[in-house]
């Protein structure tokens, strides 16, 4: 996001219209880089209260103290983003997303639970390496065993392929 209005959420005494409107608006976006960049403003925010830093928001004129800003908080934001702010680390919900089809591209999209997949299996190579398919995509990725990292599968003219299921067949995607 703006490296302006986290610079000011880091170090200035003084919480900007700007940055409360900034932090207030991501609520209406609800893309996962809005949402996590608003927990991390809150969450320094938070921390510097903690250590007694004094803020004063620009647009309230509070004086925030560290029960005044959970308050805020509370009373502002979704119970997603305060309990990721407020909940002891080890309570922290986490949120998954995977991407699906949208005009023009992929959006990200919530799911439902931490056990949705995302990769399918084609087939073993070896025993460190496999080919699967991102679901959503279709795409054909070499995944790493050992080091449980993923790579595109790369055609030989430097193209990225498809896992086309109904010919068995990795497919270059003309671009």
């Amino acid at each position: 996001m703006n490296q302006e209005l986290y610079d000011e959420a880091t170090h200035s005494a003084m919480l900007s219209r700007k940055l409360i409107d900034t932090l207030l608006e991501t609520l209406d976006y609800g893309g996962i880089s809005f949402v996590n960049w608003s927990i991390d403003v809150l969450g320094i925010i938070k921390t510097r209260l903690e250590r007694g830093d004094r803020i004063t928001d620009e647009v309230s004129k509070t004086v925030y103290t560290v029960k005044s800003f959970q308050d805020f908080v509370k009373k502002n934001f979704s119970s997603y983003i305060y309990k990721q702010v407020y909940a002891p680390s080890k309570k922290k919900e986490r949120i998954y997303f995977q991407p699906a089809k949208s005009e023009g591209g992929y959006t990200l999209v919530m799911t439902e639970s931490d056990n949705s997949k995302t990769y399918e299996w084609i087939s073993s190579m070896s025993k460190r390496f496999s080919l699967v398919k991102m679901i959503a995509t279709g795409i054909v990725y070499v995944k790493d065993a050992r080091s449980n990292t993923y790579q595109p599968f790369i055609s030989e003219n430097g193209k990225y392929c498809r896992y086309d299921t109904e010919h068995g067949k990795i497919m270059e995607i003309d671009s």
